[in-house]
């Protein structure tokens, strides 16, 4: 938890961020970094993060989105992963997010050739380094992919993944050497007096406040701003992920590969394999890995883009939350209509660890000056679920 954490206790903050995540410890740490004159507390309930959505994500960093405000957060965020590990050094000892810059591969076919070829304009256009590639390219970059019904593809080279337990944990330990106050509770209601979200209600009765509430408790968020009365479209839904170790080892790294179906695969620690596929999942806060999903659906779809993956042993399996914005499947920012006192920093839909930079450092802004600065955030403000604007975000994997 990068410190140790505090109980509860009654005395205020300037501001309390709910949810200890990757999204609320960027927050913490930009505002704190930037020069937040006041108290930052973050309301954690699991010090060891064992069913938080962060740790059990892929770590994937990319630019290859449709809509522009996401190509504009990938960028400012991709800088920052760049060099995160110095920026968020303690007392001489870096972090250790290991940012693998080995790129990320969206394989084409004809169901989703023309789309990614749309998207490449407006990603060239706005700055991202993506190139669309022939399939002879692509075998360069992977020698075993299988070429049959491959048009091309997507390719981000500075693009890649991390250690999402490592991100976490930079964040938290920077944010705790500038004073921020970790406090260890489960936050099971918001308290709201009149127009004003002014605090928050443990589990065991106990009452924090704050002058600033920001709500950023991921796939938690929609249940727990029920409790004040408000609606907001987040829900958690269930995501599996999988090792394996294949038979023949690769002699080269893997970049992320992404097929036409979602299905995803890159090197893990040790030449292992890490992938995963989307699949349509009942909301629900559910932990357990279906084997039979990997053998039936996932093993198949593997070894027909690379033959090499026939042969392998399944060595785990875990599932986490993707905290699902059913608006439209974007973050929802900002401050909160009608509402003194009370941001909004979740719904990432499954983006929420590479769009951390960005966010931390927007809504560090935000609280603070009251407006954007170094990127114009505004686009995902929470405000859109009350005009019926949406975001169309192509590439949710």
């Amino acid at each position: 938890m990068g410190g140790r954490l505090e109980h509860l206790s009654g005395k205020g903050l300037d501001v309390l961020i709910v949810g200890g995540g990757v999204i609320g410890s960027s927050i913490a740490y930009h505002l704190l970094k930037d020069g937040l004159d006041g108290t930052v507390g973050i309301l954690e309930r699991d010090p060891t993060y064992e069913f938080a959505t962060t740790p059990r994500s892929a770590g994937g960093v990319r630019q290859q989105f449709s809509a522009e405000i996401n190509i504009r957060i990938a960028l400012f965020s991709l800088e920052r992963f760049e060099q995160f590990d110095q920026e968020m050094e303690v007392d001489g000892e870096p972090a250790h997010a290991e940012f693998r810059q080995r790129g990320y591969l969206f394989l084409a076919d004809e169901r989703n050739w023309e789309a990614l070829r749309r998207q490449h304009k407006i990603q060239r256009a706005l700055g991202a380094c993506v190139e669309l590639l022939e399939p002879s390219e692509v075998l360069e970059i992977v020698p075993d992919l299988k070429p049959e019904g491959l048009l091309g593809a997507s390719w981000g080279p500075k693009a890649g993944y991390t250690d999402p337990y490592g991100v976490l944990q930079g964040y938290l330990r920077k944010a705790r050497s500038l004073g921020a106050r970790f406090i260890q509770a489960e936050a099971m209601e918001l308290l709201r007096r009149g127009s004003r979200i002014v605090g928050v209600k443990s589990k065991e009765g106990q009452v924090l406040e704050a002058g600033c509430v920001v709500l950023a408790a991921g796939a938690w968020s929609g249940d727990l701003a029920a409790t004040a009365g408000l609606e907001i479209p987040v829900e958690p839904h269930p995501r599996m992920a999988y090792c394996f170790d294949p038979a023949r080892k690769f002699d080269y790294d893997l970049p992320l590969v992404i097929d036409p179906e979602d299905l995803y695969f890159r090197h893990e620690t040790g030449k292992q394999i890490l992938t995963g596929k989307s699949r349509q999942e009942r909301p629900g806060y559910r932990f357990e890995w279906d084997r039979d999903f990997f053998m039936t659906e996932i093993w198949p779809a593997l070894y027909r883009w690379v033959p090499a993956f026939e042969c392998l042993k399944l060595l785990r399996g875990w599932a986490g939350l993707y905290e699902m914005c059913t608006w439209d499947r974007n973050g929802l920012l900002g401050k909160y209509p009608g509402l003194e006192g009370f941001f909004l920093a979740t719904g990432f839909s499954g983006h929420g660890l590479q769009q951390a930079p960005a966010v931390g450092q927007g809504l560090s802004e935000l609280i603070r000056t009251g407006g954007y600065q170094s990127l114009d955030l505004s686009p995902l403000n929470v405000s859109r679920i009350f005009t019926g604007e949406r975001i169309l975000e192509e590439g949710v994997v």
